[in-house]
């Protein structure tokens, strides 16, 4: 057989599988196909997306806790690192359920977060204003994921993948969840800041007061 008809083979064997079964990313990939054209291609680009997201998350939370001060923060930022794993299974079975696999991406949202959280640290900030500026940074990660999760579902739920919008729900609900205890967390932690500074805004008064009765 001649190299031209092994070619014509193999490109007609190529248009034949495009038209008799769809186009998974991995096939577009293959192809060298990188634009995004369908509503699922975008599923799958936002769900690797969401995966980076949540694989920086889990691996900023063990730093979060080391540099809490309050022992409710600690132990809602370690809950919240099994929940992570969590949402990483789920979106690994997410994925399966579509028959896809992540793309190699990166979520610039919670990059950015990150770049934040490091370039506070150069501020030289005292621990408590680092907690309060961590727990500050918490609820901007919570209310992004919020909205990254509500659009997957909404996704999910257009393309007819009702166990993957289940599972995508799932994660949605435990960030909703974490995104109210830090809230509260962050209205006690700045009550106690207000207090403290309050106490220090005392002080000279009282040496001032002593230093008179002398």
């Amino acid at each position: 057989m001649s190299a031209a008809k092994v070619d014509s083979s193999s490109s007609l064997a190529r248009d034949l599988r495009t038209y008799i079964m769809p186009r998974t990313v991995e096939n577009r990939q293959e192809e060298g196909i990188v634009s995004i054209g369908t509503t699922r291609e975008l599923f799958v680009h936002e769900l690797s997306d969401a995966m980076s997201a949540e694989q920086q998350i889990l691996k900023m939370l063990p730093e979060l806790r080391k540099e809490a001060l309050n022992p409710e923060l600690t132990q809602a930022l370690k809950e919240h690192e099994q929940e992570t794993k969590g949402q990483i299974k789920n979106l690994e079975e997410v994925f399966k359920q579509i028959g896809e696999k992540p793309e190699e991406t990166t979520c610039f949202g919670v990059k950015g977060l990150a770049d934040e959280h490091q370039a506070l640290h150069e501020e030289d900030p005292s621990p408590e204003m680092l907690e309060m500026a961590n727990v500050s940074g918490a609820e901007k990660t919570e209310h992004y994921e919020m909205v990254m999760y509500t659009g997957l579902i909404q996704m999910a739920k257009d393309l007819g993948e009702r166990d993957a919008a289940q599972l995508l729900q799932e994660n949605l609900d435990q960030e909703k969840a974490m995104a109210k205890r830090i809230e509260a967390l962050s209205k006690e932690l700045s009550k106690q800041a207000k207090s403290r500074e309050a106490e220090r805004e005392k002080e000279p008064e009282l040496a001032g007061a002593r230093s008179g009765r002398k």
